[in-house]
């Protein structure tokens, strides 16, 4: 017999719980509705049917009964690990269970729960969670609605839909009104001139909405996530997840459970070459990489290769200052195993073909990750249009905190990689005999996560939509070619970076004669903020025979007034 018909019906609920006076009794008549239900088989307790927002366990397990074209109906099944939530369970298959898609989204809810009076004797905690499982219901409902399934008698699996990107409902942000969201740009040098920072590429300034998100979130309900019994718990629990929605529909994730919060960047490649590269890579394997990776790319694959005995290839750069694209096909062969590229040089600020590199190494049988820690900036980090097997980026590139980080991987890989730390968090289970291991993100969140910084990211990414991705590479450009033809008079004057249509607002460039070191010295004394050195690209410059060089890299809430700032200070520097 189905759970769905042991259920209690509708009118069932009106006229049993309309008899109970005292919250008392309500509560002890959920413990035992949720006495009704039938055990949930364990292969379905798992991460995969879990409701994010629970303070307790809850598995919803859904199943499309006969053909979708002629308006099949969705089953339900779910429990609890918590007596009183499966009395909720029950309420909601009483609700949703056997009704068909569009029925369910229609479905009055609030109105049902204000007829039997349910929220009146649930903590807010309880609340939140029953908000979550509605929710979850009705995401399941709106991917039935996109399934094309053929008339079967048999159950069909169903699974939220894909979000087609996030999109704000905020109002746009006119490039030329932004700078008073950003307080740091007010500040002054002591003799009264506001600084110029043009180290974006490093790491960006953060809008008033991100600080006042972070502090709301400290003075308000800041407590650890997921399984604290209480409801500031819940509370941020919920902001957390939430922001990893938003990530996931930006970057068309099938699931906010393929994006996994890390440190930044360097965290998220290696755990990649932790996970995946030591369960995988052989003696003999090869791995490719490209001339203008950040060390954050290099490093932990040399690492890798120490480890498994794999070979490092790499993929040239042209005196264009592209990619040696022409010999990507000489490269790849089916010994290699994985290719790692960047999306955007954080030297030559040059825009690189990812989906023609991704696809070349699919063929062959490679897989690809790609850093977009200089292209998330600008609006860019999309799984679904470069296919990339791993993506990963940084918060603080991208107007959000420090220490925050993503990395998004297909399912497949994710379910098939072994978690990196061990610790709290990342299990289901753990004994004497050993460990069992969450599934995708929580495997590989192990600990205490960055709580705070995690949440903080949403505003941060609807700032940057409210921009737009297209206003802020035109802007950067602009700036970038003014800044390029102001340098021009200096002799011999040497511009890393193709042309201005190529690339982002990065202007990397080398005097001769005048060390960088001189350059950004200078410029730090007449309070514009540059950077020098090799930009932790050592590689790039090797190839391109130049110890250092001087780095402004602009933004969208740059000027061209900075700009000329910038190249009046720099003519001086180079005449010392």
């Amino acid at each position: 017999m189905s759970q769905s018909s042991l259920r209690v019906s509708i009118d069932d609920l009106r006229e049993e719980i309309a008899d109970l006076d005292s919250p008392e009794d309500r509560i002890a008549y959920l413990i035992e509705l949720g006495q009704t239900l039938p055990e949930l088989p364990k292969e379905y307790q798992t991460e995969e049917y879990r409701v994010l927002g629970c303070q307790s366990m809850v598995w919803l397990v859904p199943k499309l009964q006969g053909d979708k074209k002629e308006g099949g109906d969705i089953e339900f099944r779910g429990s609890s690990d918590a007596p009183m939530v499966r009395g909720l369970v029950a309420i909601l298959l009483a609700a949703y269970s056997g009704r068909k898609a569009r029925d369910i989204l229609a479905f009055p809810v609030e109105d049902f729960f204000g007829e039997i009076q349910l929220k009146s004797f649930l903590t807010p905690m309880r609340s939140n969670g029953l908000h979550s499982m509605v929710q979850r219901i009705q995401a399941i409902a709106k991917g039935a609605l996109l399934l094309d399934v053929s008339p079967s008698s048999q159950p069909q699996e169903i699974r939220p839909p894909r979000a087609s990107g996030y999109r704000v409902t905020l109002p746009a942000i006119a490039i030329e009104n932004c700078r008073d969201d950003f307080p740091i740009l007010s500040e002054k040098l002591p003799c009264g001139k506001p600084w110029v920072y043009l180290d974006n590429a490093a790491s960006s300034q953060r809008p008033t909405s991100v600080l006042d998100a972070m502090n709301r979130v400290y003075r308000t309900h800041y407590a650890n996530v997921h399984r604290s019994g209480h409801q500031l718990a819940a509370q941020t629990t919920q902001a957390m997840e939430q922001s990893r929605e938003v990530l996931a529909s930006w970057i068309q994730a099938d699931s906010s459970e393929q994006v996994i919060f890390t440190p930044g960047t360097t965290a998220s490649i290696n755990l990649v070459a932790r996970s995946w590269g030591d369960a995988n890579l052989r003696p003999g394997d090869e791995i490719l990489l490209t001339e203008m990776e950040h060390h954050s790319n290099i490093v932990p694959w040399q690492q890798l290769a120490e480890r498994t005995g794999a070979i490092i290839r790499w993929l040239g750069v042209r005196d264009d200052f592209h990619l040696d694209i022409e010999s990507l096909d000489r490269l790849l062969s089916g010994r290699t195993k994985l290719v790692a590229l960047t999306a955007v040089s954080n030297v030559l600020g040059t825009i690189n073909p990812v989906r023609e590199i991704v696809d070349a190494a699919h063929r062959v049988g490679a897989k690809v990750l790609v850093d977009a820690a200089q292209s998330a900036p600008h609006g860019k980090a999309t799984a679904s249009d470069w296919d990339a097997d791993w993506l990963v980026f940084s918060g603080h590139k991208m107007l959000g905190p420090t220490g925050i980080g993503v990395l998004y991987g297909k399912r497949e890989l994710l379910e098939s990689m072994p978690p990196f730390l061990g610790g709290g968090n990342m299990i289901k289970s753990v004994s004497k005999q050993g460990f069992v291991a969450a599934d995708s993100p929580h495997r590989f969140e192990a600990g205490t996560a960055p709580i705070v910084e995690a949440i903080a990211m949403k505003p941060a990414l609807e700032y940057l939509m409210r921009v737009g991705s297209e206003a802020i590479l035109a802007h950067e450009r602009r700036l970038a070619q003014r800044a390029i033809d102001g340098l021009s008079s200096l002799s011999g004057l040497r511009i890393l970076g193709p042309s201005i249509q190529s690339k982002t607002g990065i202007v990397s460039f080398v005097i001769p004669g005048v060390h960088s070191d001189q350059i950004g010295q200078y410029l730090n004394a007449a309070g514009v903020a540059i950077r020098v050195g090799h930009h932790c690209a050592m590689p790039l410059h090797e190839r391109f025979s130049v110890g250092v060089s001087a780095r402004a890299s602009f933004y969208f809430y740059n000027t061209e007034a900075e700009v000329d700032a910038f190249v009046t200070a720099t003519l001086r520097a180079s005449e010392l």
